[in-house]
């Protein structure tokens, strides 16, 4: 049997100044995280949080794409902190609330790489896929907090800031409901 060592890694940025917040991966639960180089921004630590990223999926409707990351919402440790005698930093709880919510407030953008790593997960030996995403909404019940994100590209629902125009992309459909009409010639 053959197993693979795969991490994802997000960088949670703001995208009108195009400057990280924060960075995490989900693999290694240790004070240090993992140090790498993923993007233009150049090499950043990235501290562990647990969370799974469900990638992308169509809506019900058809008309945008979405992801999630799904998050624990409890713990032993509510409070975020280490316990004594660890390096475990908490990767649930309060702190993944705040860190949630945050990015909902403040609108930002989510890039998503999942990785290839090493044995030991200590360095990055393939990137497999990179996906950019803007944080759309949250829920959360006792166990989970899910975190909705969005695809920039949907000019329907979304609220990205930029609107197709008819001068960027030509006549727009201004309802869902098309018809086609036949006419019916009798000879």
């Amino acid at each position: 049997m053959t197993v693979i060592s795969l991490t994802t890694f997000i960088d949670i940025f703001d995208g009108k100044t195009n400057s990280i917040q924060h960075s995490f991966q989900n693999s290694e639960p240790s004070a240090t995280g993992i140090t790498t180089n993923l993007n233009i921004f150049g090499s950043r630590e990235y501290k562990f949080l647990s969370f799974i990223y469900q990638g992308a999926e169509l809506t019900r409707t058809g008309d945008n794409i979405e992801a999630a990351l799904i998050l624990a919402n409890e713990d032993d440790k509510r409070n975020g902190t280490a316990q004594l005698g660890t390096d475990y930093v908490g990767g649930a709880n309060k702190l993944s609330m705040s860190f949630a919510r945050e990015a909902i407030e403040k609108k930002f953008s989510i890039h998503v790489y999942t990785c290839k790593m090493n044995e030991a997960f200590t360095s990055v030996e393939k990137i497999l896929t990179t996906d950019t995403w803007l944080v759309a909404s949250m829920s959360y019940d006792p166990a989970t907090i899910q975190v909705l994100l969005s695809s920039g590209v949907d000019s329907v629902g979304g609220n990205i800031g930029r609107y197709l125009t008819t001068g960027m992309v030509g006549h727009l459909p201004v309802t869902g409901q098309i018809f086609s009409r036949w006419s019916l010639i009798s000879y």
